[in-house]
């Protein structure tokens, strides 16, 4: 078998650039996809169950917008619909979206604590379950939060029909 210069196998660097090429290639997709029409627009309940489960409000699609659990993408890889829905300041509401579901996992955190060491309650035992949760909560609530606000979006701002027929995003 031939080495090349830097000792390896030809054999063993061409499936090392093989694999760089193959990851290359999964992380350069394209940024724009086709966007297919909606013909059957989700009911109101419907679009929130998406948005809670992280699901494109859209099309439904498991992995619509995320590539990884903090990895996003602007449009849904299946439906093509961007998540914006041409509003720039789409990520505050995503941040609302994120606290609301925070802030009540933080007062359970704190409950639960006070409830499984009653009648001896520490403080500094509650502040840390609470901080803690605090802490952890957005990054874990982060893909819920976006998908979640845009179900809410396209529950408070119903799409034109040139969106449900993919002829571009809607206008504030």
């Amino acid at each position: 078998m031939a080495t090349s210069s830097n000792g390896g196998s030809f054999d063993e660097r061409g499936h090392a650039e093989a694999r760089l090429q193959a990851a290359q290639d999964a992380t350069n997709r394209p940024s724009f996809v086709t966007v297919q029409p909606i013909a059957d627009f989700p009911s109101r309940p419907r679009l929130l169950a998406r948005g809670l489960t992280r699901r494109c409000a859209w099309c439904g699609d498991r992995k619509g917008y995320f590539l990884g659990w903090f990895k996003r993408q602007e449009r849904c890889h299946s439906c093509g619909h961007s998540y914006r829905r041409g509003d720039e300041g789409f990520e505050l509401g995503a941040l609302v979206a994120n606290m609301i579901l925070t802030f009540p996992s933080v007062l359970g955190a704190a409950l639960v604590y006070v409830v499984l060491t009653t009648p001896d309650v520490s403080v500094l035992g509650v502040v840390i379950a609470a901080g803690a949760v605090g802490l952890i909560g957005p990054a874990i609530f982060y893909p819920v939060s976006f998908t979640l606000w845009q179900a809410i979006d396209l529950w408070m701002r119903r799409p034109t029909p040139a969106e449900l027929a993919g002829d571009g995003d809607a206008t504030l």
